[in-house]
């Protein structure tokens, strides 16, 4: 094992002009799929809350 290792992977880790949450392995596909579910589910509650306060509903 190369005993500069650490040091070289230390070096190209911190030169990388990434944000930090998005450096790792699986970082990008995790950050993603979170936003996206966040904004779609904010969407949603947002769609309904202002449903119920103008007062719409769903005739059965």
């Amino acid at each position: 094992m190369d005993p500069q290792r650490i040091i070289n992977l230390q070096r190209s880790y911190q030169s990388s002009k990434l944000p930090l949450y998005l450096r790792g392995k699986y970082a990008k596909p995790m950050v993603y799929s979170f936003i996206g579910l966040f904004a779609v589910t904010t969407v949603h509650s947002l769609y309904y809350t202002t449903r119920a306060v103008c007062g719409f509903h769903v005739d059965d």
